[in-house]
């Protein structure tokens, strides 16, 4: 999901601009050297007066006039700038979440010196140098300590250019997420009460013994059971059936996990379950309190397990 903000200041109407987008205020101030400087302005003034200087004053006036130079340029590096921000990949927790950031200036100047970083995460901010007319991607990176749901920040985007005598400043207040799922451990084996299929229902799992046939595609089918080949003779996405014993079914449940070990402790040997199983290639169900999905494999099931999961007790 995309998140987009235009930093951009136009007149008040009864709709945002720019197609809808919200408008966002962009902040000034003088820095630390700001300060001195205007300081230093005020004592030649001073000094240029008392004693009737005239190249004091014009010298004077050539400091003040390239101050508020550098306030303008300061603003413009951030005017107009439209900053897309979106969601992150999921993660296990302790690793680290990365978020997309869309830098779009494609109808702006040049901006040089620009710095992005998390409002309580300062230090670890990111240079950012964005050429007029394009488009510059980067990520916000941000390391997970804990399973669940992962809310960026809010993203500070400032910029000192040129001297370094304003600072100019935007919030980011788009808010993208990370679905953290719980750290893979634990050391109890797959569950041993497994279901296994009749014999009048082989060839029903892919992945036993012979090859029988094909069948439609199910919600649900591993990826290596799809018949490519059929596919690109455009006779539509097929699956391919074996015969055997059957195919394996395990039910990976909350009561299999150890009550002592708590509940994060449980849900990350669950958690690496769910791999294990997703790895040998059979089908499983997992039980959780007031929830459970039922029985699958492939891409899209695993995801959905690890995402409740992620999102227990939530």
């Amino acid at each position: 999901m995309a998140h987009t903000i235009v930093l951009e200041r136009r007149p008040p109407s009864g709709r945002d601009g720019a197609g809808g987008l919200q408008r966002r205020r962009v902040y000034i101030f003088p820095t630390r050297q700001g300060f001195l400087f205007t300081l230093l302005i005020i004592v030649m003034l001073l000094g240029a007066v008392n004693y009737t200087n005239s190249m004091a004053y014009v010298l004077t006036f050539l400091l003040a006039s390239l101050f508020m130079v550098c306030m303008l340029h300061t603003y413009r590096n951030l005017r107009g700038l439209v900053i897309k921000a979106g969601d992150a990949a999921p993660v296990f927790a302790g690793g680290t979440a990365a978020f997309p950031l869309l830098f779009d200036n494609r109808d702006g100047c040049e901006r040089i010196g620009l710095r992005a970083f998390l409002r309580r995460r300062r230090e670890s901010g990111m240079e950012v140098d964005v050429a007029a007319g394009e488009l510059h991607r980067t990520f916000a990176e941000v390391v997970t300590d804990r399973r669940g749901v992962l809310r960026l920040d809010r993203l500070v985007l400032e910029s000192r250019f040129p001297l370094g005598l304003f600072r100019a400043w935007a919030y980011i207040d788009s808010a993208p997420n990370c679905v953290v799922y719980p750290r893979p451990a634990g050391a109890l084996p797959l569950p041993e009460s497994s279901e296994f299929e009749s014999e009048s229902q082989s060839g029903r799992r892919p992945g036993t013994d012979d090859f029988t046939g094909f069948r439609a595609y199910r919600a649900g089918d591993s990826m290596r059971s799809i018949d490519w080949k059929a596919l690109a003779r455009e006779r539509g996405l097929l699956a391919k059936r074996f015969s055997g014993a059957g195919a394996r079914r395990l039910l990976l449940s909350w009561d299999a996990t150890p009550p002592a070990a708590g509940t994060e402790a449980r849900l990350s040997q669950l958690c690496r379950w769910v791999l294990q199983a997703e790895r040998r290639g059979v089908q499983y169900a997992l039980a959780m309190p007031r929830r459970l999905i039922e029985y699958g494999s492939g891409e899209v099931h695993r995801v959905a397990c690890l995402e409740a999961l992620a999102r227990h007790e939530l």
